[in-house]
């Protein structure tokens, strides 16, 4: 008991001891002699202290004016943190829309023959770039980062805009201490709540006191567009004193575990720690509450109705002669999605842009073959109506983006086609050379989307595919000299195609072969070959031969081989005793082998795996596993199956288990003794 308590004093004292000046500037030895994280020895690096502030400030004839500072100290261990020496900033940038970010300002300081040196951040290591038409990023990178530095930097956003962005209390590194703080006047009412898909979760203290200003002339909230505080509302000109509300947030929080990355994941960001604002109301002083809490509907309503997006879908004269041509003759609804499709991306490439708003407009994209992806997918949509097909926008938030949590426009950043036809709803997105119908490149693939339709309704839809993507590996093997000679031939189909085409497409045979998983073991690929890599046709077909001398084993006159050869699954994934995530898989799939291996001659079989077969709860997945004789030859037959692309990680325990029977069975061997 004597020893816990001493090393748990030591534990405190390490951390909280040194380093109480948070001050700019007022980096000690003591954080640059630290080797490691205590609590976190395997952290690459830690956040020594983080400080959040958001506060609005009043100046005259402007009104309201937000503002964000943050302040960050970060400790680097290895060559592996430098990463956390790169910050990125993205400022929303449109036309009279502008915020601004001023006083970057960076130090990196390293400990050198036992004195602090200090190198400053240069405006050469300070970048700006427009990211599209509506946002600018602006990067910086630290100078002279080393094992043991201790970077510092400081910035100020100012923002026309009312609404207050989410705010991070975890990163995926430690933070041994982080203060944030909101101020809010009284005219702007916000519920703050945290991420309900996080693990954590934090408390701010509330507190409020009595703010003056004055106001001269015709000044007032500003980015709310009223004019006038209070009983003065038609004083017009003249100075005045006014006296609000000001509430004040605080969180003052140490020690906040790293945000652990578990594999599976589908944005890890969505389960991090943060503090969600959401604006419900804005009080006009002298005027009518203005309630901003809204349900999805009425958000996708307002988005559709938004003349820089009705309006483009409604232009239909700059395409109409070429989706004339392209669809003569077609009748077939199907075909025509296809067509068209193609068509679209053959006219305007993507630009890597987000947004369900064009950003340059359709008919200036499709002239100049370039745009976003409001640009490519309003204009499919458009060319799809125009042949009398049921299409319309389906709103999308892309895994990058995260998942919107509550009702706002914001929480959507990209659009795609859906198509109901014959029952049916088929999903399109012209932004991906290699998606087809029904085939939505992985950044799509989030969860769920809103389709609206031009009577103003709209509808949840899921957004994963409804049919599974198969994988068939037909192998043929026969033992010489104990030498294992293997002809294969795979069939992929939809996603396992994509996926393919997105990785191999307009790359060489070596790459190819390179790719191939062969398990650690000595394998030698020959007769390398693929139909329809460079096709968008369901199916991609490969075949190659192999020969490896490690698949055999010969002992004492008996041969030992792996029924699965090279393809055996040789380790779990999923290593760790519980799981905080869910799991995600990308999309139902399907991988089954057919393997024959040819008994040598002289040779019959002594024992073979038993077979096994297992399944989660409704099959989410299962596993087959079957070895036997038949005739000259053994027959394997294996197939994974994943029904449900995303599981819930109170199942955890069970994948796990069902993978160590993989791995388990996959280890077996079959043995040949002599006839």
């Amino acid at each position: 008991m004597k020893f816990s308590t001493l090393l748990l004093l030591s534990f405190l004292l390490s951390t909280f001891a040194y380093s109480q000046n948070y001050k700019f500037g007022k980096v000690s030895k003591e954080e640059l002699q630290e080797k490691v994280n205590p609590a976190y020895p395997d952290a690459d690096a830690t956040v020594l202290y983080r400080e959040y502030k958001v506060y609005y400030s009043f100046q005259q004839s402007i009104g309201f004016t937000l503002n964000t500072e943050v302040y960050e100290r970060i400790k680097i261990y290895n060559p592996e943190g430098y990463n956390w020496g790169t910050r990125g900033v993205k400022v929303y940038n449109y036309n009279e829309d502008r915020e601004e970010i001023s006083t970057i300002k960076g130090v990196t300081y390293n400990l050198v023959d036992g004195s602090i040196e200090k190198d400053k951040l240069g405006s050469d290591g300070v970048f700006e770039e427009r990211i599209n038409n509506y946002y600018k990023g602006h990067k910086f990178t630290m100078p002279n980062l080393k094992p043991g530095s201790v970077i510092e930097y400081e910035y100020k956003i100012t923002s026309p805009f009312y609404s207050i962005d989410n705010v991070d209390l975890q990163y995926e590194i430690p933070i041994k201490k982080e203060f944030v703080e909101i101020k809010v006047p009284e005219f702007y009412v916000f519920r703050n709540y945290n991420n309900p898909q996080s693990n954590l979760s934090f408390q701010f203290d509330e507190e409020s006191k009595d703010v003056k200003i004055e106001i001269r002339g015709r000044s007032g909230l500003g980015t709310v567009d009223y004019n006038s505080f209070g009983s003065d509302r038609n004083k017009g000109y003249g100075s005045r004193l006014v006296t609000y509300k000001e509430k004040k947030y605080t969180l003052d929080e140490t020690n906040v575990p790293p945000l652990k990355d578990e594999g599976y994941v589908d944005n890890l960001d969505n389960y991090k720690a943060k503090s969600i604002w959401e604006l419900i109301m804005i009080n006009d002083p002298d005027g009518v509450p203005k309630p901003y809490a809204t349900d999805w509907e009425a958000v996708t309503k307002s988005i559709y109705e938004n003349d820089n997006f009705v309006n483009e879908l409604n232009k239909t004269d700059y395409f109409q002669e070429d989706v004339a041509t392209a669809i003569a003759g077609n009748d077939d609804p199907l075909s025509k999605m296809s067509v068209l499709l193609s068509l679209a991306k053959s006219k305007v490439k993507w630009n890597n842009g987000h947004g369900f708003f064009p950003e340059f407009g359709v008919r200036k994209a499709y002239k100049e073959g370039v745009g976003n992806s409001g640009d490519v997918n309003l204009m499919l949509i458009s060319m799809l109506r125009s042949v009398n097909l049921n299409a319309n926008p389906l709103l999308i938030s892309t895994r990058e983006n995260g998942i919107p949590v509550f009702p706002t426009r914001y929480g959507f950043n990209y659009v795609v086609a859906g198509v109901e036809s014959g029952g049916k709803l088929y999903l399109l997105d012209a932004t991906d050379p290699t998606s087809n119908v029904g085939l939505l490149p992985e950044r799509a693939m989030n969860w769920q989307g809103r389709l609206i339709r031009p009577d103003g309704t709209s509808n949840w839809v899921g957004l994963y595919p409804n049919y599974t993507s198969k994988k068939l590996t037909y192998v043929q093997a026969e033992i010489s000299n104990d030498i294992a000679n293997i002809k294969v031939r795979e069939r992929l189909g939809q996603h396992y195609a994509k996926d393919y085409r997105d990785k191999y497409a307009n790359t060489n045979v070596e790459s190819q072969i390179k790719g191939i998983d062969k398990n650690s073991e000595d394998v030698t690929i020959s007769d390398f070959k693929v139909d329809e890599l460079n096709t968008l046709k369901p199916n991609i077909t490969r075949s190659y031969e192999a020969q490896s001398t490690s698949l055999v084993e010969n002992l004492n006159g008996e041969i030992y081989i792996s029924p699965m050869l090279f393809f055996a699954r040789s380790e779990n994934p999923f290593k760790e005793e519980s799981r905080t995530y869910p799991l995600f898989f990308d999309y139902p799939k399907s991988h089954k082998f057919t393997i024959t291996i040819k008994i040598p001659e002289g040779y019959k079989v002594g024992t073979i795996p038993t077979g096994a077969k297992a399944n989660l709860t409704d099959d989410t997945i299962s596993y087959t596993y079957l070895v036997q004789e038949a005739g000259t030859n053994l027959q394997v037959s294996v197939a994974l199956e994943v029904n449900t692309p995303i599981i819930v990680a109170q199942d955890y325990e069970y994948v796990k288990s069902l993978f160590d029977l993989i791995v388990e069975k996959e280890k077996e061997k079959i043995v040949l003794i002599k006839a």
